[in-house]
């Protein structure tokens, strides 16, 4: 490409503070023109639908620009991804859907910025991922190689769609937490939707609400031992003194820690669902409480197990 005078929003822009997401449709078309792109909505469309992966029309759009401009090289590059959120093409190469997956992971999701900065909502690119998953046939083998895609260790995934959902609830965003939560135990053949979502909860400190979703958990779920007695203790806090029982003494997923091993929550919470005289009332507040403080012990200790899978 031979040297030109850049007119416009383009004769501002600097490679290394990128500002594309402030740049009305008008401008970046224009701007994209004078790099040797010329696109409408429609043949960007077209072409995104095509292309084999997102990085491929990145390539094209440098091959035929051929600017050797590195600034002008980034605005190209970012240009590809601004335009495919910007006009919400319905388009799920497995790159794109990799580098959605980190942004879904990573990024505050608010309708408000999310219209400012043309970005997709969180909920948009959650139901993009359970899409493309589901078309895989293997919800975690199509995760596993989203995740090595961008670099992490497939095993890096659970944990880090764990804390994101904790993250979401913070901020109000319960239906995409719901859905992260029905994708986890989905993908991983075991644990529970509910369990995933108490489990974020809790980590929010959002107690009440993780005590609801703890009752929630059908005893036939395979749930593993940590999360088992999370479950258990939760549903002695929201008052199911039965649940309680069935998670903490009889499910095949149960911790079976020595008396030694437990805090003194843990030890009233165990001796309470032992006595069937006091399972046949109401759970007393003391107990509950009791409950509630092996509930957070217990949900760290599974977190932390969970995140050296």
């Amino acid at each position: 490409m031979s040297d030109f005078t850049a007119t416009g929003r383009l004769a501002s822009w600097d490679g290394t503070r990128p500002d594309l997401r402030a740049w009305s449709d008008e401008e970046l078309i224009d701007g994209l023109g004078q790099l040797g792109i010329e696109i409408t909505r429609e043949s960007f469309t077209a072409d995104a639908i095509a292309a084999k992966s997102q990085a491929d029309l990145e390539d094209q759009w440098l091959t035929t620009s051929g600017t050797k401009e590195e600034g002008y090289q980034v605005l190209l590059w970012l240009g590809v991804q601004e335009l495919w959120e910007r006009w919400k093409i319905d388009a799920w190469p497995k790159d794109r859907m990799a580098r959605m997956f980190a942004y879904l992971v990573d990024a505050e999701f608010a309708h408000e910025w999310a219209s400012k900065c043309h970005a997709p909502l969180g909920i948009d690119v959650m139901n993009a991922l359970v899409a493309y998953l589901a078309a895989t046939g293997d919800a975690k083998t199509g995760l596993d190689e989203l995740v090595e895609l961008l670099g992490m260790p497939a095993a890096a995934w659970p944990s880090k769609l764990l804390d994101a959902m904790a993250e979401w609830l913070e901020v109000g965003n319960i239906p995409l937490a719901e859905t992260g939560g029905e994708l986890m135990a989905n993908a991983l053949g075991e644990g529970h939707a509910q369990v995933f979502l108490a489990t974020a909860f809790m980590t929010a400190r959002l107690y009440d609400r993780a005590q609801a979703a703890a009752l929630q958990v059908p005893h036939d779920a395979p749930v593993k031992a940590g999360f088992a007695e999370m479950t258990g203790y939760l549903c002695l806090a929201g008052g199911s003194g039965p649940s309680a029982k069935f998670w903490l003494t009889e499910a095949k997923g149960r911790s079976r820690p020595k008396r030694s091993e437990m805090t003194y929550a843990a030890e009233t919470a165990r001796d309470f669902v032992k006595d069937p005289q006091a399972l046949a009332g109401d759970v007393p507040d003391r107990i509950r409480k009791a409950a509630l403080q092996a509930a957070s012990q217990s949900c760290f200790y599974a977190v932390m197990a969970f995140a050296g899978m």
